[in-house]
């Protein structure tokens, strides 16, 4: 049994954050760099979606109405015993501002990102001092509440 490599716990953090980057910036295509091509996810909004580019699209189609801001809160990884996957549970909160006729208004989402990381290509990390590349291979996506008007997500 190896000791789990604890700069992986800072590989898995950057990970997680970048889908909020890739979500806020609308750069879908970073999504890639998130999951693993044969994803398995879980949406309040989309139901179970599997591979990259369908929940890049699905996410994509739900988010193009709005300008949004993801953030992280509280966050619990815990890496296995063999350093090659992760449990990670992860609060956020998602505002979503409205364009168009919605301008002004916002609806504003508070949940739990419940993620399986596995690790990629040991070697390769974008980490300095990470044992690889971590991407999610599983998420699962809950809301504990939303709060305004809801009908910014579907736009004109």
């Amino acid at each position: 049994m190896t000791s789990p490599n604890p700069f992986d716990i800072f590989a898995i953090q950057n990970t997680i954050a970048l889908y909020c980057l890739a979500l806020d910036t609308k750069d879908f295509a970073r999504l890639h760099h998130v999951f693993t091509p044969d994803v398995e996810t879980i949406y309040p909004f989309g139901g179970k979606r599997e591979g990259v580019q369908s929940v890049a699209d699905a996410i994509q189609k739900r988010l193009s109405p709005v300008t949004s801001q993801h953030a992280l809160t509280t966050q619990h990884i815990l890496l296995s015993p063999d350093g090659h996957s992760a449990l990670a549970t992860t609060y956020f909160t998602g505002i979503h501002f409205g364009k168009g006729k919605w301008e002004g208004k916002e609806v504003t989402a508070w949940g739990k990102y419940t993620d399986t990381l596995t690790l990629l290509s040991e070697g390769e990390s974008e980490l300095p001092g990470a044992s690889g590349r971590w991407r999610i291979s599983r998420r699962e996506v809950t809301f504990m509440g939303r709060l305004g008007e809801e009908g910014v997500m579907d736009g004109e």
